[in-house]
């Protein structure tokens, strides 16, 4: 404990901040938080410390300072919340009188105000309005605001670490459009090896006031970047430490292989919240080796593609690592997939931009064009070719796997993508088919871009389905999910377009079911010209 609370320090008046922006602490004055922050202690943590354990007394409560926590029910080995800085940690068990209810550890090098029983105590009796301040803003917390528990978003991101990638060096050109524009998005800080250096000549790196310092950084903006060196030296391990997330980024020609410090960034992170940005000169060849960066990381989260000349793909990023990525979904509709055409042209035409496009059957073969780089035009003229002018779906076969045969249909699926890979698009993309070897939706995140649009669209009994290498056996992804928005949601973060043109309710067909003639009574209809006007209006096998 820190005796004497007229010391008053700038982490005091920090955490007074920070609490005062919280439920809990909202109606108690500044003077009494700072108070209160300069009786308590302060508590660091490295990554995987328990800062509380599940069934403890609830003795004390905890404001995080800087850092992040991850939050661990019963024995479950993955975490069911996140806390960042600026939340507060067994409070309500503090002022309940009631054991932890959850298991908190610290996901990197955190630090967090700790306030006891006696701490407060102390508090209150030297500001007597604290008490009933806090009573009322703790009433006021349960009569609004569910338990930590409840939360399902993850905590925002505040510090990122970037990390040379493969063979290159990190590119002051990318760092220079980086800065520039998250700091026209956010209120960002860039921290190097060089900026330490700077203001602590002669200490070293993981000295504790270094440390400190980059701790008032990340409370003080609201963004903070920190750019490590090329080798795994004590300044790349600091920035990995002190980072909620790490962007690994490379020349896109250089060496894929995972080097040291790649190793040591996802040995402490874990890889599906990173991301690989591959950096290009410019757009004017097709992008190509993508697989070979991501078989060296198959677990990294996402992949970007950013031309240097093109402001808008470090826009899209940034706006990723913000978690405000722009998604549009688009679901299937047969005929009427091409409409999805019109739709995002007009998004565009007004100035929208979307960083990630999906879809089901004939939405994710019309958004597969986009991520490509193509106009509505050329999408619309390919579509034409493909279902049009090949004739694909005007080719009958003996009925033992489909009714169509499924030759010429790829044959012009293969020839409007080509051999364009999904990791190759410089815009990111997915497809939604069904897997009934698993029985679950299938997403397509990589691979040939003309198979996840042609398992996609897997119409059952018209087209044989489309089996992998895996074996398993892919169909239209509408017969799980017509509208993928779930997939998207769990792919980024941010505002969706949901394009539909379906029915949103359930769909009522009034048939008398006796009426539906047998095959002798249907070829007599067929054949007659009067017969079909009394067939029951039944729906086709294409429209079920």
């Amino acid at each position: 404990m820190r005796p004497g609370m007229a010391q008053m320090s700038s982490v005091d008046s920090l955490a007074a901040r920070l609490l005062s922006a919280t439920l809990m602490f909202d109606r108690a004055s500044l003077l009494a938080l700072e108070a209160l922050a300069a009786e308590s202690d302060r508590r660091v943590l490295r990554r995987g410390e328990v800062l509380v354990r599940e069934g403890d007394p609830s003795d004390r409560f905890f404001v995080v300072l800087s850092g992040r926590f991850t939050v661990h029910k019963g024995d479950g080995i993955g975490s069911v919340a996140e806390i960042a800085q600026g939340e507060l940690v067994g409070e309500i068990g503090f002022f309940a009188g009631l054991p932890r209810t959850a298991t908190v550890l610290a996901a990197r090098d955190s630090i967090v105000l700790e306030i006891s029983r006696n701490h407060f105590e102390k508090a209150a009796e030297a500001l007597p309005n604290l008490r009933e301040a806090v009573t009322t803003s703790l009433a006021r917390r349960f009569a609004t605001q569910s338990p930590i528990l409840s939360r399902q978003k993850p905590a925002k991101i505040r510090t990122l670490a970037i990390i040379a990638a493969g063979g290159s060096r990190i590119s002051p050109v990318f760092i220079g459009h980086l800065q520039q524009e998250l700091g026209a998005l956010t209120r960002a800080q860039f921290v190097s090896r060089h900026d330490v250096h700077a203001k602590f000549a002669g200490r070293p790196i993981d000295d504790q006031p270094v440390l400190n310092w980059l701790n008032e950084l990340e409370a003080q903006a609201e963004f903070v970047v920190y750019v490590a060196d090329e080798e795994p030296n004590e300044w790349t391990r600091v920035c990995i430490r002190q980072a909620d997330t790490v962007l690994l980024v490379a020349n896109a020609s250089s060496s894929p292989r995972l080097n040291t410090s790649e190793e040591l960034a996802l040995s402490v992170h874990p890889p599906s919240t990173g991301r690989l940005v591959l950096i290009h000169d410019n757009r004017s060849a097709a992008v190509s080796g993508t697989s070979a960066w991501l078989d060296e990381r198959p677990h990294v989260g996402q992949h970007h593609h950013v031309a240097l000349e093109d402001a808008s793909d470090i826009q899209r990023l940034v706006r990723f690592i913000s978690c405000k990525a722009r998604g549009f979904v688009a679901a299937g509709g047969g005929s009427l997939g091409s409409a999805h055409l019109g739709v995002y042209k007009a998004f565009v035409e007004a100035g929208a931009r979307f960083d990630y496009l999906g879809g089901t059957s004939s939405g994710a073969a019309m958004m597969a064009g986009f991520a490509r780089g193509l106009d509505a035009e050329q999408i619309d003229r390919g579509t034409h070719n493909v279902f049009v002018k090949s004739r694909a779906f005007r080719r009958p076969t003996l009925p033992r796997f489909a009714l169509l045969d499924h030759k010429a249909f790829d044959r012009a699926l293969r020839e409007e993508y080509g051999d364009v890979l999904i990791e190759d698009l410089w815009l990111p993309f997915f497809a939604l088919s069904t897997n009934l070897s698993s029985r679950q939706p299938h997403v397509h995140l990589r691979g040939k871009l003309w198979q996840a649009v042609r398992a996609s669209g897997s119409l059952p009994g018209v087209l044989p389905p489309f089996f992998t290498a895996d074996g398993d056996m892919l169909v239209d992804g509408a017969i799980m999910n017509n509208l993928p928005l779930e997939q998207m949601r769990e792919l980024k973060t941010g505002p969706n377009v949901i394009v539909s043109f379906g029915s949103s309710g359930p769909q009522k067909y009034h048939v008398d079911y006796d009426r539906i003639p047998g095959r002798s009574e249907l070829a007599v209809a067929l054949l007659n010209p009067f017969g079909r006007a009394r067939l029951p209006q039944v729906p086709s096998m294409l429209q079920v």
